[in-house]
């Protein structure tokens, strides 16, 4: 995983809507670019895509146990996690979402939801701009870890519903106020 002090202006790379590098020049794109192109051709509203690979959500891909919110600030969750299961696309594959034909299965497992479990690979999350993303893709992953630790503690009290889409629309409306603490704080490392 490349750090923050890795990555440079000249590391990023425009596509099209097929994954396609444009003026790529002898830089190599990453194979799973289609990941975000296939979910900007099927939901018009996202303008933000994070693919990861976190560990603490892995175990939620893997396992029968629904990756739910258990704190106000993954309330984004309440909707659900769907997860994608790469076998019923395509069989026996590396894991890899390596062209569009997966891609497509992919976003549509994605369906209308924020974010989609992979098993045994990661998750994908979208937003409607990069400060939401960012932020239910780092809750996300925080959600996944208190949620496993509760689980060892005994039953858990998921938040409901409809304390789930209350506190989603207000936290909707405060997505910068984490973003720029974010951002300040990666501009501290140069």
């Amino acid at each position: 995983m490349l750090q923050r002090e890795q990555v440079f202006a000249k590391d990023i790379l425009a596509h099209d809507l097929d994954g396609n590098p444009l003026e790529a020049g002898d830089r190599k794109p990453y194979l799973e670019r289609f990941i975000h192109a296939a979910i900007y051709r099927a939901r018009p509203d996202v303008q933000a895509v994070v693919h990861s690979h976190s560990p603490s959500i892995i175990p939620f891909g893997v396992t029968a146990t629904p990756l739910r919110p258990v704190y106000h600030m993954s309330a984004f969750l309440g909707a659900g996690t769907p997860i994608f299961e790469i076998r019923q696309a395509a069989g026996m594959t590396d894991m890899l979402i390596r062209d569009d034909t997966l891609a497509a299965a992919l976003a549509k497992s994605l369906a209308e939801n924020p974010v989609v479990l992979m098993r045994g690979h990661g998750d994908t999350v979208v937003a409607n701009s990069i400060p939401q993303v960012v932020y239910r893709a780092i809750y996300t992953e925080m959600n996944a870890r208190l949620q496993a630790q509760a689980a060892a503690l005994g039953t858990i009290n998921f938040l409901s519903a409809e304390e789930a889409a209350k506190a989603a629309a207000t936290n909707d409306g405060q997505v910068l106020r984490p973003w720029e603490l974010w951002k300040a704080r990666i501009g501290k490392i140069d």
